[in-house]
């Protein structure tokens, strides 16, 4: 081949080369690509695993739809899926390789240390991060939290406030008793619990008794709650810990001689949970797929709804965690609407500027600092006898809402 004609292949092929870059780049450019970061390996994966399907669903409805409105056109959401295997440090490599990668929106969090330490990172304003689980309080304080960190679960410190506010009010107990994991997650809800007992209701004796996290054998607790006495007693484990602990609780008697109270459990965690444990057990949780009882036809139509086309999809009803997930991204779509950008000051101020949102919860609306209020804050169910469940997921029964101000704390407090 002569020397001319090898030139001009060379020169034909690098013209095709272009034309196919150029389109591939025009293909990336009709995409809106967003983090999707939860705990897939390590402790937080059963969890992180149903996270990542809310997320996935939100923005399949979004895609349905034709995309996000952005630049005068409808684009392609595109989730970037990464592990951050329920460690601090490993989620922070995966921020540098969001931003190395140019993605500024990140939605995820299933363990509050993981949570926590990507808002250390992003305190000069690097990044926006939807956290869907609960996180410490102190997170959402004006000095402590980044500029566009956002939550749409909150602080895990609520749970306890909310528990302690619901428990004095409904059952008027003499003596409470805490059984919570020595841990931050416990321990916040304990700082929480204490604060509302103190402050509004201090004729009631409170106490304590802890359990280290993994512990096999609970009787040993439980024999001294039942020792004490109480009127209530107030739980509060996770994982699997959780699922041991209402087992070991049934089957010791405990239900017999006190009131348990759970304070928040997720439906991936009962259904580990023998239902004869669940029945006569009252508990708090941010979401349940059958609210059937509620007076608010347009909530609970939303719920049905949801319920059904997640059935569909993923052929079970949603999990609460799920569910944050989910309405985390919905929100940072309608964010990135408002705005018309991927910056995300421009998407984070654009949530501020329009607080207000129908939720599958209900009605809601941002706070200044990030976290929003639901007027359907904590949803209170009883567990169901076994001849009662029509399947796996029947779970419980609506008994009440809590729709206190204790979700959290005052903006005044928090230094806003």
């Amino acid at each position: 081949m002569k020397p001319s004609r090898v030139r001009s292949g060379a020169a034909v092929l690098l013209s095709i080369l272009l034309v196919v870059a150029s389109g591939g780049a025009a293909l990336a450019a009709e995409t809106v690509k967003i983090g999707v970061m939860y705990s897939t390996t390590g402790p937080g994966a059963p969890v992180g695993k149903i996270q990542i399907d809310g997320v996935k669903l939100a923005i399949k409805q979004a895609n349905d739809r034709g995309g996000v409105a952005l630049g005068g056109k409808r684009l392609k959401v595109e989730p970037v899926i990464r592990d951050d295997e329920t460690k601090p440090d490993v989620a922070v490599r995966r921020l540098r390789e969001y931003l190395n990668d140019n993605i500024r929106l990140i939605v995820g969090g299933t363990f509050a240390h993981v949570s926590t330490a990507i808002n250390e990172q992003i305190r000069g304003g690097q990044a926006y991060f939807m956290a869907t689980n609960g996180v410490a309080e102190k997170v959402f304080r004006k000095d402590e939290k980044a500029p566009y960190y956002i939550s749409t679960l909150g602080a895990v410190d609520g749970i306890g406030r909310m528990s302690a506010d619901y428990v004095s009010r409904t059952y008027k107990p003499k003596h409470v008793m805490l059984f919570l994991p020595d841990y931050a997650y416990g321990r916040g809800a304990a700082v929480g619990a204490h604060r509302v007992f103190k402050g509004k209701y201090p004729q009631i004796r409170v106490s304590e008794i802890w359990s280290p996290v993994g512990t096999p054998d609970f009787s040993s607790y439980i024999i001294k709650i039942k020792e004490a006495r109480p009127d209530v007693v107030m739980m509060g484990h996770w994982g699997s810990d959780a699922i041991n602990a209402l087992k070991q609780v049934h089957e010791l008697g405990l239900k017999r001689d006190t009131k348990v109270f759970f304070n928040s459990i997720i439906t991936t965690l009962a259904i580990g949970v023998p239902p004869e444990a669940l029945d006569g057990v009252t508990m708090g949780m941010w979401w349940y797929h059958n609210l059937s009882g509620l007076k608010d036809p347009d909530t609970v139509k939303a719920v049905d709804e949801l319920s059904r086309v997640w059935r569909k999809e993923y052929g079970e009803p949603p999990d609460p965690f799920a569910v944050y997930a989910y309405l985390g991204m919905q929100e940072t779509l309608r964010g990135i609407e408002l705005a018309g950008s991927l910056e995300p000051e421009r998407v984070y101020r654009a949530l501020m500027g329009k607080p207000e949102f129908m939720s599958v919860k209900g009605p809601a609306r941002w706070r200044v600092d990030g976290r929003p209020e639901y007027k359907y804050a904590k949803f209170i169910v009883d567990g169901k006898h076994p001849k009662d469940k029509t399947e796996k997921w029947d779970i419980a029964t609506l008994a009440d809402v809590y729709m206190g101000e204790e979700l959290s704390l005052p903006l005044k407090e928090m230094g806003w």
